[in-house]
């Protein structure tokens, strides 16, 4: 398991480019799917429900059920393996390689803009309860389809994964807990390359033949989609897994294997926008935790509460406190024990006499007690022990989740819009509704 590019039949098809543009062209296919079908389902006419199509909808079940929740369990196995197949990014590839091809600003260049995606999103999830209806989760759908299309004309590389997609930064996060990693097989091979293709994004030729018949044009090369060298790579947070470089090697130098649990914890910290983007991942998922215990839940939201309140701000208000409190102030008050014990022990004590001896000597030079970057890069150290506790907490997550509503996929597939399921389910009353896959008692062990 060292180099699954060394097992005869899975090498294979993990070398093959149609392996991947056909993964990708099908997934294409059922998102665009997704979108046709919850475009003008909003609801079922003449019936008064909340959310009647949550769960039945093909759109909805499809996002926010299979997708959100599955993707977490398949990060803690394969790493960034959903960036390797993922439609919107490879649309996003193959058109920065012909779009206007500029670089992206230095401001932009960090975990900031797609933070304050996330923000974005739980502020729709507020406001207009983006998960529960088959429409607005198509427009949001279609909207990002638009802006990775938008994206590629003018940037180079993926600019839509590294700006505006949530999902890849969770899984910047937990792919280093994943047991697979790519790396180069040598880097004295690397060293010695003197073309290096799979960092090249220059223009090359390609040809198509057929008999006799040959086509040839130019094509820039879309190089490493976030401007990753192989033979440098320590970490697996930033590698997307995308093979571009395993595809252009002209060394067979790539390999993907196994490696030891978890080795991108042993060293490092989170950058300051990392940071950020974990407190606010902290703080939504505490929230959604809460939503099992009454008490627990009402413990988290009785400051924003108490504060629209105070204030006079009515619901409206309360969400826009809420998402303050959850993406920001709650999680630093979580992280603020580790942070107190940190501080005592960078508490340097010392003798008079020792004191003394420093006056007259001269002064050394210590770093700052919060490193160069503050409380951020505090925070940015402490982040990583604490990342396998938090992940575990997702899984649980994304298993009860999934073990709720997965008996809803035969409905989905047989009835993509969803109406007559929740017809038959709840106002007919012809068919049960869909149970748990595996039984409460059996699925807290396997939580735990």
């Amino acid at each position: 398991m060292k180099d699954l590019l060394e097992i005869p039949v899975v090498g294979r098809l993990l070398r093959s480019f149609w392996t991947w543009r056909l993964l990708r062209l099908g997934l294409l296919i059922l998102l665009l799917a997704m979108i046709a079908f919850g475009w003008h389902q909003h609801a079922v006419p003449g019936v008064e429900v909340r959310d009647p199509l949550m769960y039945t909808s093909f759109t909805t079940f499809s996002l926010w059920v299979v997708w959100l929740m599955g993707m977490v369990p398949l990060i803690l196995l394969l790493g960034r393996s959903w960036c390797t197949v993922c439609p919107v990014g490879w649309l996003n590839g193959l058109l920065s390689r012909f779009g206007l091809r500029r670089d992206l600003p230095s401001w932009l260049d960090n975990q900031l803009p797609v933070t304050l995606s996330l923000v974005v999103l739980q502020l729709l999830v507020y406001f207009l309860a983006v998960h529960r209806f088959p429409d607005y989760s198509a427009f949001l759908l279609a909207w990002m389809l638009a802006l990775a299309l938008l994206a590629g004309l003018v940037w180079k590389r993926r600019a839509f994964c590294l700006l505006l997609c949530p999902a890849g930064a969770v899984m910047s996060l937990y792919s280093r807990l994943a047991p697979w990693q790519l790396r180069v097989k040598q880097v004295a091979v690397c060293d010695g390359c003197q073309t290096k293709p799979c960092i090249s994004t220059d223009d090359r030729w390609l040809q198509a033949s057929l008999g006799h018949a040959r086509l040839q044009w130019r094509s820039p090369a879309e190089g490493c989609p976030v401007a990753l060298v192989p033979a440098e790579l320590e970490q697996s947070d930033a590698c997307t897994l995308c093979l571009n470089c395993m595809h252009s090697c002209c060394n067979d130098n790539i390999r993907i294997g196994f490696r030891g649990w978890p080795m991108d914890l042993r060293s490092g910290r989170l950058r300051p926008s990392e940071s950020l983007f974990f407190l606010a991942l902290l703080g939504l998922l505490s929230a959604n935790f809460a939503k099992v215990y009454v008490d627990l839940r009402e413990a988290v939201f009785w400051l924003p509460e108490r504060l629209a309140l105070v204030v006079g701000w009515q619901e409206t208000g309360f969400y826009l406190l809420a998402v303050v409190w959850l993406c920001l102030l709650f999680p630093i008050l979580l992280m603020l024990p580790g942070l107190i014990v940190y501080l005592l022990g960078q508490i340097n004590v010392s003798s008079a006499t020792e004191r003394s001896t420093l006056k007259t000597s001269e002064p050394a030079s210590s770093p700052a007690l919060l490193g160069p970057h503050g409380w951020l890069g505090l925070i940015g150290r402490l982040a990583l022990p604490v990342l396998p506790m938090i992940a575990s907490a997702h899984l649980s997550l994304a298993l009860v989740k999934l073990n709720a509503k997965l008996g809803y996929l035969p409905l989905v597939l047989k009835d993509p819009s969803g109406v007559k399921s929740f017809l038959a389910v709840s106002v007919m009353q012809t068919m049960p509704a869909p149970g748990v896959l595996i039984g409460l008692d059996v699925l807290k062990w396997l939580v735990a």
